[in-house]
């Protein structure tokens, strides 16, 4: 008969394992401890230099200031007057009282102005209220790239410029400075042509460019009835009278002319 054999641990081994688990642990403890108290250290040393940390979860992002948009508006409207001439004068004067002023204009109705465009809404709107038949034809351009992209050229031009004046000074021979001062010139041209669009571009956006067309108000001529004076009857009945004897004469003429069979 056979019999199962059962595996026995002596109980020195049970201990020498348990002691064993105990010892890890306690090393693990003493190691994550450890690096606790580095990151305590650390951050206390960061907090005594004056840099205050800030958790992930209430960092924000930086707020950009974001470019406004530069607009360039240029109008062109269309009314009639009866009188062109002085509708002409009137809208001149209409623009200087919005702090505009007027480019060129003819006696034919033709006005070109500049008009601030903080004040372009409210003038178009005074001009429409006083003139017959308005229309409006309204475009905007946006030129902000192209603004910051001259405001740009202009600093790396300027700083070109800086330093070819400080290796100016340094040229020792005839031939370094000649080099330089032809380079300074090609720079000086640059920035004025830099500087020359960013005021054009300025004061286009500050300005609005308004074209007024004034055309001649047609209206048709009302014929009033004659009404002669006490005097003037018997002269208006024979003209009545005249113009029946005329109408006989014409018919009996045509009555008398012989009809082809």
């Amino acid at each position: 008969m056979k019999t199962k054999s059962i595996f026995f641990i002596p109980p020195f081994l049970i201990t020498l394992l348990f002691f064993t688990i105990q010892c890890s642990s306690s090393k693990s403890m003493e190691r994550e401890s450890a690096v606790s108290n580095r990151y305590d250290d650390f951050e206390g040393a960061k907090q005594s230099a004056g840099v205050t940390p800030s958790p992930k979860s209430e960092s924000k992002p930086k707020e950009t200031k974001s470019q406004p948009r530069m607009m360039v508006y240029t109008v062109v409207v269309n009314l009639q007057s009866k009188e062109v001439e002085p509708k002409v004068t009137e809208i001149i004067k209409l623009a200087e009282s919005f702090g505009g002023f007027a480019l060129q204009y003819s006696s034919q109705g033709t006005i070109q102005l500049k008009i601030p465009q903080e004040n372009l809404k409210r003038f178009l709107l005074t001009l429409k209220k006083e003139s017959h038949n308005y229309s409006e034809d309204v475009s905007a351009k946006d030129v902000t790239e192209d603004y910051l992209d001259t405001e740009i050229r202009l600093e790396n031009a300027q700083k070109m410029r800086t330093r070819l004046l400080e290796i100016l000074k340094s040229a020792k021979t005839l031939e370094e400075t000649l080099k330089v001062e032809a380079e300074l010139s090609k720079i000086s041209e640059s920035i004025e042509r830099w500087e020359g669009k960013l005021k054009y571009l300025s004061s286009a956006v500050q300005l609005s460019t308004v074209t007024v067309h004034v055309r001649q108000k047609w209206e048709p001529v009302v014929q009033k009835d004659y009404k002669p004076g006490p005097l003037g009857y018997p002269f208006y009945y024979l003209y009545l009278g005249l113009g029946k004897v005329k109408d006989g004469i014409i018919w009996l003429f045509v009555q008398e002319i012989p009809k082809e069979t």
